[in-house]
């Protein structure tokens, strides 16, 4: 078949060549999706390690918490016990001031109440303080699972990709045989 026209005015083309350049379509379409599988398999990738960095990350943020947590306690729990220490000094000292025998009687009774309080005030701050630390303890655990999921994720990826991209070369070149079975059976030239 001639064409007298230029391919700009009117595109001519036999079929054998219409066959030939949509088989090479075909083919340039399924390399073109396998290399888009693997991309995003690798991206994917990328996006798994730099999840699984910030749960790290945030795993050692919790733990330092905690280790500050349960300082403070510490502190916090002396703190409350020299204060109460300090409390049932100056009753005691009061109640001998005014002429109170403080060793026997209601007097004893009042310095053994205020002694109890004193550590259940300090045990109730250093538990409050313990329960504060677990919280860290546990959020850090927490981080620590997700950044092992987030790294498997990440190693799994680009196989995904792959088969992925294996996947689009196989359906391409399925359909690329197809289309040149239907043009050698259709008796186009060139085939």
């Amino acid at each position: 078949m001639k064409c007298n026209r230029t391919l700009w005015e009117t595109a001519c083309f036999d079929p054998g060549t219409l066959a030939i350049g949509s088989l090479i379509a075909g083919g340039i379409g399924a390399a073109t999706s396998a290399v888009g599988a693997l991309t995003q398999g690798q991206a994917a990738a990328n996006t798994a390690n730099y999840q699984a960095q910030v749960a790290r990350n945030n795993a050692i943020t919790a733990s330092q918490n905690a280790a500050y947590a349960s300082q403070s306690g510490e502190a916090q729990a002396t703190n409350a016990s020299l204060r109460a220490r300090a409390e049932q000094g100056q009753a005691r000292a009061a109640l001998a001031a005014g002429g109170v025998d403080v060793n026997t009687g209601s007097a004893a009774d009042v310095q053994t109440t205020a002694r109890e309080l004193g550590d259940v005030s300090t045990q109730t701050v250093a538990q409050n303080a313990a329960l504060q630390a677990y919280g860290y303890r546990t959020q850090a655990t927490g981080y620590t699972a997700t950044a092992q999921l987030e790294s498997a994720a990440a190693a799994e990826a680009p196989i995904e990709g792959a088969f992925s991209a294996g996947g689009d070369l196989l359906s391409g070149a399925s359909s690329v045989g197809s289309k040149w079975a239907q043009f050698q059976n259709a008796g186009v030239s060139g085939f």
